[in-house]
């Protein structure tokens, strides 16, 4: 018996002592600072999403918290999430108006459908955006406003072969361009037509089963954009500044 409490308290010991020096703890996962950052991009910058290709087979959500700052100069695109060149889907910032773009090889407009938002976007102002596409048209919404403007898809999608990025879209040769100028706070797409009416925009996005990839921007600090998803696409941040997180208002 003295044998056998001997032995206990020699290996109690032993895993006290590795536990201080660090040695038998297990690895901390990842615990992001809920709500307190967002990413801020001043014409440069951008987060790659890794991974993630859409062929038009199934509908689609581009969703996002974002604040447009002002600019000097007018743009042909500001993307706040988007694969555009030629092909692909996107959510950007366009003369002074949100819009987003739906590629189907159409003979106008480079082969787009685009759908524009009902009033001038609002400098300096947080607004969630959402583009929809259904499997038949493209929808905008702002702030859970569905916008006038629906596009009407009638031929097959034309699938960037290039990142989806935020804050910027590829150019030709899969390089940033495009860069948006403002702050950019929850973004989330989904393989589903998340809205088919006006809603009440979440301040923070929950991911489910048709979440495709998910990011918080909770981190504040590092060059990853953690995935909440669940599918392992973390983004690599290039270029963008961490912030306090921009402030949405009840909608």
């Amino acid at each position: 018996m003295r044998y056998q409490a001997a032995l206990l308290s020699c290996c109690f010991l032993v895993s006290l002592l590795m536990n201080l020096s660090g040695q038998a703890e297990e690895p901390q996962p990842y615990a992001p600072q809920t709500g307190k950052h967002s990413l801020e991009f001043k014409g440069k910058g951008q987060v790659i999403i890794p991974k993630l290709r859409y062929d038009g087979s199934h509908p689609i959500t581009l969703e996002a918290w974002a604040m447009p700052y002002d600019r000097e100069e007018e743009v042909i695109r500001s993307s706040v999430v988007a694969n555009l060149q030629l092909a692909g889907v996107g959510l950007h910032y366009s003369g002074g108006k949100w819009m987003a773009h739906f590629n189907e090889g159409r003979d106008s407009n480079y082969g787009y459908v685009s759908t524009v938002s009902n009033e001038d976007a609002v400098n300096n102002q947080p607004v969630h955006l959402a583009a929809v596409y259904d499997g038949s048209s493209f929808k905008l919404y702002v702030d859970g406003k569905q916008q006038d403007w629906v596009g009407q898809v009638t031929l097959t999608h034309v699938p960037s072969p290039y990142d989806f990025m935020v804050g910027a879209d590829p150019n030709g040769k899969g390089k940033p361009h495009q860069f948006f100028v403002g702050a950019i706070d929850e973004v989330r797409i989904s393989n589903v037509a998340r809205y088919t009416e006006d809603f009440k925009p979440a301040r923070r996005f929950q991911p489910d089963k048709e979440t495709l990839v998910l990011y918080h921007f909770d981190e504040g600090v590092g060059d990853v954009a953690h995935d909440a998803s669940g599918n392992h696409r973390d983004g690599k941040i290039k270029g963008a500044k961490w912030i306090k997180q921009i402030k949405k208002d009840e909608k």
